[in-house]
């Protein structure tokens, strides 16, 4: 069995943004050479999830405002020291959504249902983020 390990580096622009990188995933997955495995998708951060889900910026909306509705930035939290929204992504990434997933890969191409993607969540504020692609299989 192969191992291949990549780490993309994927750029945010505000709270809330869903950020495809299916795409990404599969040009890894391409690299690797492996033909039959999985990809695991990791976030290298607290603040930032990973999900799969539909392409539908409606959808989308529907979750940041689930977010906010589950944790409120009027809530009194404890780990405050950068504010609020802060907590919110800390909570929302651990009990919302969580900071992986895979993928599994079939003749060398990440093979995904007709309406998956596979995204980085920003829940906190914009930055470059990284994800671990470790790519598994033979």
């Amino acid at each position: 069995m192969q191992v291949k390990l990549e780490r993309l580096r994927v750029r945010t622009s505000g709270i809330g943004e869903f950020v495809e990188i299916t795409q990404a995933i599969g040009e890894a997955v391409a690299r690797s050479g492996v033909r039959e495995g999985i990809a695991l998708v990791r976030s290298r951060h607290t603040t930032a999830a990973i999900t799969c889900n539909e392409p539908d910026p409606r959808l989308h909306e529907d979750m940041r405002d689930a977010v906010y509705a589950t944790f409120p930035t009027s809530t009194r939290y404890r780990h405050i020291e950068e504010g609020p929204e802060n907590a919110v992504a800390h909570l929302a990434t651990a009990m919302l959504f969580g900071e992986s997933t895979w993928v599994p890969v079939r003749a060398g191409r990440v093979d995904v249902g007709t309406w998956q993607h596979v995204y980085l969540v920003e829940l906190y504020e914009p930055r470059t983020r990284e994800v671990d692609v470790a790519i598994l299989g033979e």
